[in-house]
């Protein structure tokens, strides 16, 4: 597909007269980027191990297969589940059909504490029971203190037959409940790179984190806990529906890389091209003898690599001055117009070592050969000579940034002369980072200057412009959206002025952090002021992201899988995104306000899935940005309308002061 044809698919969904000024824009406008060696280390992959989940609670599928037909009366799911933590516990059951399910509940000791049907007890209203910033149909008993134990819960449903044309393995709905949250499930794939047919294994493990919720970095830090898990197994759902029941081992084999070490291990499948819903189920004992069970829910992205390195030399081809082209032979593998690169520049000091000049990184269009705009002001500022390599090259889908390849070292020739500053300087310009705009971006926009009040994930409106002057919202409601889509669609609508800052909720700050680092926009002629303010931002994923996608399964609705917004894709996201672009973002998160006498919460639901602090959405952790400015954390916020405190965009103090900081 052409470029500019693509800029005209992605106006879809935009209303107003932004729509006709976007369709008469031409092609986007790639903007090539570096870092400093200093700030290299940001640009790198993590670990994969380092993207893991963590779970104190479990969600069960209810299947057709799991039901016992009672005749004219209906049918019934019943289940053992144990309770094992200290604190109060909810029973969520979520289906399309939950006004047709009853539920009853039995204790430890054998005694019936909760039953719908019996008239000692009113039946439980059908919430719409949120998560994140979706909501579905269910039912909710909020257990105080419940003993520690085997329960049982029994789902009676009446209404008449099931829908024929489910299969036995069809999900029909959830049970969800809590456990100790000192007490978490782990669990991550072994490989940054999921491309079709790639080796991926699945990890699981139990840990104890009783000083450590919450601090992600001290919990990656944990070892597992040996002999805690009698079982664990991954039930995966491929893009064609295929589903899949994997056992996990700790044998070292079948995807196993180590015996007895208490990380359970099995192949997982990457047949296809899509993305992939993987529910591990674990189940165990305390060392003090309690049994317990979790279940860890996400998503995965496997991409057809469209893109490997060529066994020829890289070459730096100097265009004039100081601008210069990094020359990258590749093989196209399938049908691909553009793909995000990156690579270090290294050069030779004048001890005869290389030392490293710059990251380099950004989109570029395919072709035999890659092409990043270079400045030779990164290698002159060092002193750095010939011979010079390229280090860490990384091929990524520009849309939903799947690594595909990596080349770990390529020699690069240089083709004419580099020019030489008479007088070196260590200082580091702005045409350094991001290198100068063309000329026709300028024209191709509107006039005037606003501020672009941008909502999230699958939202409807979140700002109220009454809050602000001199600002116009955007609309593209109820979508699910990669950050780069969304940040094209952004640029679309800010298209109609010549400048703008951004105020954003949600996923639309990761928007528009991905726009003021890929593309030359509006964002580029703001004036002074802060140039991206956000609100509940999950710069570094949610642990929603997996439950949406399989409750959205279930429910035949929402907005369907975004793997941006989990801890793997964030991971991989933020490595494209150079530290000086961070620095532009000014933050802010929310969470639920505590109170000594009661299990306090955002959302009952949600709380199953989330560590605290968090907003029913984010995590206090995972909403910070590194090399941005923290403008603070407020409790008593949550991150909708429909949770159990103040929706956090409402803040009429916060709103004010970012609406007088913002730049236009």
């Amino acid at each position: 597909m052409k470029l500019n044809m693509m800029r005209k698919l992605i106006t879809i969904g935009i209303t107003g007269t932004a729509m006709a000024a976007s369709m008469a824009a031409s092609a986007v406008d790639y903007k090539h980027v570096a870092v400093a060696p200093e700030q290299m280390e940001q640009q790198r992959l993590p670990s994969a191990q380092s993207k893991g989940l963590f779970s104190h609670s479990t969600m069960l599928p209810i299947t057709a297969a799991s039901l016992s037909d009672m005749g004219r009366k209906g049918q019934s799911f019943e289940q053992k589940i144990y309770l094992d933590g200290p604190m109060d516990s909810p029973i969520v059951m979520l289906s399309p059909d939950a006004g047709q399910w009853f539920m009853s509940v039995t204790n430890p000791m054998g005694k019936v504490v909760f039953d719908e049907l019996a008239s000692a007890h009113k039946a439980l209203p059908v919430d719409e029971v949120a998560v994140g910033s979706q909501s579905f149909a269910g039912k909710q008993l909020q257990l105080q203190n419940p003993m520690a134990g085997e329960w049982r819960v029994k789902l009676t449903r009446k209404g008449g037959a099931l829908n024929t044309k489910a299969t036995k393995k069809d999900v029909l709905g959830y049970l969800l409940y809590k456990g100790d949250t000192a007490f978490q499930a782990r669990s991550y794939l072994d490989n940054n790179f999921t491309t079709q047919g790639s080796d991926v294994n699945v990890v699981a493990s139990m840990m104890d984190t009783t000083q450590d919720r919450g601090d992600r970095a001290a919990m990656l830090r944990k070892e597992a806990l040996l002999g805690s898990i009698d079982s664990a197994v991954a039930l995966v759902k491929s893009p064609s529906g295929e589903r899949y029941s994997i056992t996990l081992n700790d044998e070292g084999i079948n995807g196993d890389k180590v015996a007895g070490d208490g990380q359970f291990g099995a192949k997982m499948p990457t047949g296809e091209v899509g993305v992939y819903t993987n529910q591990v189920q674990i189940s165990g004992k305390h060392i003090s003898g309690k049994q317990f069970t979790r279940t860890v829910t996400d998503i995965y992205p496997v991409a057809e690599q469209t893109f490997d390195f060529a066994d020829k030399t890289a070459q730096l081809n100097i265009v004039n001055g100081t601008s210069a082209v990094v020359s990258v032979p590749v093989k196209q593998l399938a049908d691909a117009d553009r793909v995000h690169m990156s690579a270090e520049i290294w050069g030779t000091n004048a001890e005869g070592k290389l030392e490293s000049a710059a990251w380099a990184g950004g989109i570029v269009a395919a072709g035999d050969n890659l092409e990043l705009k270079f400045d030779t002001r990164w290698l002159t500022r060092q002193g750095l000579q010939a011979p010079y390599s390229l280090k860490s090259v990384r091929l990524q889908n520009a849309d939903n940034n799947v690594p595909m390849a990596q080349a770990n070292d390529l020699p690069l020739k240089v083709n004419g002369k580099i020019a030489q500053s008479k007088a070196a300087t260590k200082a580091i310009s702005k045409d350094m980072l991001m290198g100068k705009a063309p000329a026709k971006a300028a024209t191709e926009r509107g006039t005037g200057s606003k501020l672009l009040l941008v909502h999230g994930y699958c939202s409807g409106q979140a700002w109220l412009e009454g809050h602000f002057s001199g600002a116009d919202e955007f609309q593209n409601y109820k979508q699910s959206i990669t950050h780069d889509t969304f940040a094209q669609r952004v640029d679309s609508f800010g298209d109609q002025y010549n400048s703008y800052g951004i105020v954003a909720h949600s996923q639309g700050g990761a928007a528009a952090l991905t726009l003021y680092s890929r593309y030359w926009s509006g964002l580029d002629n703001a004036g002074s002021g802060r140039l991206i303010q956000s609100v509940g931002t999950p710069y570094q994923g949610t642990a929603l992201a997996g439950n949406l996608a399989a409750l959205g399964n279930v429910f035949g609705a929402g907005c369907g899988y975004n793997t941006d917004l989990t801890y793997s894709g964030a991971t991989n996201w933020l490595a494209t995104v150079p530290s000086w672009a961070k620095a532009k973002v000014n933050y802010y998160t929310t969470s639920f306000e505590t109170k000594w006498w009661r299990y306090d919460y955002c959302h009952l639901a949600t709380d199953l899935f989330l560590d605290d602090p968090e907003d029913g959405t984010t995590e206090k952790w995972s909403g910070q940005l590194s090399g941005a400015s923290n403008r603070g954390h407020t409790t008593g916020q949550c991150h909708t309308s429909g949770m159990r405190d103040r929706q956090q965009t409402r803040d009429t103090s916060r709103n004010s002061s970012m609406n007088g900081y913002a730049a236009r």
